[in-house]
């Protein structure tokens, strides 16, 4: 069993100007994560079944309750990159207990129990589990995505370029770099100050050789994370 390393979310992340000072949201919630790992459960008729799964901790920094009925967990795994497969979190009863016994942490709530608990209040954490369905030894690449870390609207300043509008939000950093290279000869642009509504993920990727023979000598490698914007919008303009 691997321990439980520390990975903590950035709390800004500059785009166009301080966000700590200009952006508004009703709550946000920090993330920390262990490795992403596979255990295997031995069954009595003989049978055996790997599982993908991560140890997580979702904590709220923020001065008001957090939301948890948005918290999922998504892996996006393969060998293909047409025929990728898409794994949603979901309770598994036979490995949750086994990393609860091995992990010696009896609370560790599945993603479904976080989503009932509706809130998390301010200054409060709890620890989870993500099981993110059968593992196949022959996949080479998962790419993880974490969504409901914050809130599907925010208040921020905003810049639009015509149809193009970089967003001063934490999440937004490398979005914000692509629309700034593709309208770097637009001078004209409106600053205001709006509600923006988005779906943001925080995203991880793994990367394994995928060697079906020799699944226990080919771990997971971290290669990367960080926000991905899957959505945005300006809801409502203020005058």
């Amino acid at each position: 069993m691997k321990r439980l390393l520390a990975v903590l979310i950035p709390i800004v992340f500059l785009g166009t100007g301080s966000i700590a000072a200009d952006t508004k949201a009703p709550w946000r919630l920090t993330f920390r994560h262990g490795p992403l790992d596979v255990i295997t459960i031995n069954y009595k008729n003989g049978d055996a079944r790997s599982y993908m799964y991560m140890r997580f901790t979702l904590e709220n920094k923020s001065e008001t309750d957090a939301t948890l009925g948005g918290v999922h967990f998504k892996a996006i795994v393969g060998t293909n990159p047409r025929k990728r497969k898409t794994h949603v979190a979901a309770p598994q009863a036979e490995a949750e207990e086994s990393v609860r016994r091995l992990s010696r942490i009896s609370d560790l709530k599945n993603v479904i129990q976080i989503q009932k608990m509706k809130t998390l209040a301010a200054g409060k954490s709890v620890q989870g589990i993500a099981v993110l369905g059968t593992w196949n030894r022959e996949w080479d690449v998962t790419t993880i995505h974490v969504s409901g870390l914050e809130s599907g609207a925010v208040t921020t300043r905003v810049k639009k370029y015509g149809d193009l509008f970089t967003v001063a939000h934490r999440a937004y950093y490398h979005r914000n770099r692509r629309v700034a290279e593709k309208v770097s000869d637009i001078a004209d642009f409106q600053e205001v100050r709006a509600i923006v509504k988005h779906n943001v993920v925080w995203s991880m990727v793994y990367s394994r050789k995928g060697d079906e023979f020799g699944a226990q000598n080919d771990p997971f490698i971290f290669e990367s994370e960080g926000w991905d914007v899957l959505s945005s919008e300006i809801a409502y303009e203020k005058k």
